[in-house]
């Protein structure tokens, strides 16, 4: 299905800083990211996968239950596999699924959902936190090439295209 195809893309696009950064530049808190690391940001996105993949048979997905395994922030091949993993497990995904999204602003929020709407919430989530952490990279490893689709939604790049083709 072209939603979990677009959810691994995104996700295999993190080889590029992964398979790259030392365990310390991973780790490294950056003043511009409010001392957040690449790591913790990393982190974050891989948890709210993990957390659709792992709660979706009992049809109730709240992020908020979130393990923060802190093995994800600070070292970038745990991060990686974790990664490698949740891409296996969104091959197995039922999008059509219907599930409840919980979430508790003060007292509990149910909503009804599915897969393949938690899927692009989950794949939108994941572009913001790439932006960010492209900012980070810029900082950490300036030298590091990122595709110039790294950490930006489809419809920017579409939105791009468009406005070359009209000014040529």
């Amino acid at each position: 299905m072209l939603l979990i195809n677009e959810c691994v893309s995104c996700l295999s696009a993190t080889r590029t800083y992964l398979e790259t950064l030392t365990a310390e530049e991973y780790q490294r808190p950056l003043e511009l990211l409010s001392a957040a690391s690449i790591g913790q940001h990393t982190r974050h996105f891989i948890e709210f996968f993990q957390c659709l993949l792992r709660q979706t048979s009992a049809g109730e997905i709240n992020y908020d239950l979130r393990i923060r395994d802190k093995a994800i922030e600070q070292d970038p091949k745990v991060a990686l596999a974790a990664i490698q993993q949740i891409c296996q497990g969104l091959q197995e995904s039922d999008v059509n699924q219907q599930v409840q999204l919980c979430a508790c602003y003060g007292s509990k929020v149910t909503v009804e959902s599915n897969v393949a709407r938690e899927l692009v919430y989950n794949l939108e989530h994941t572009i913001h936190h790439l932006a960010i952490i492209r900012i980070g990279l810029a900082i950490v490893r300036p030298d590091l090439h990122l595709p110039d689709s790294f950490g930006v939604a489809a419809s920017t790049t579409k939105y791009r295209e468009g406005q070359l083709s009209a000014q040529n």
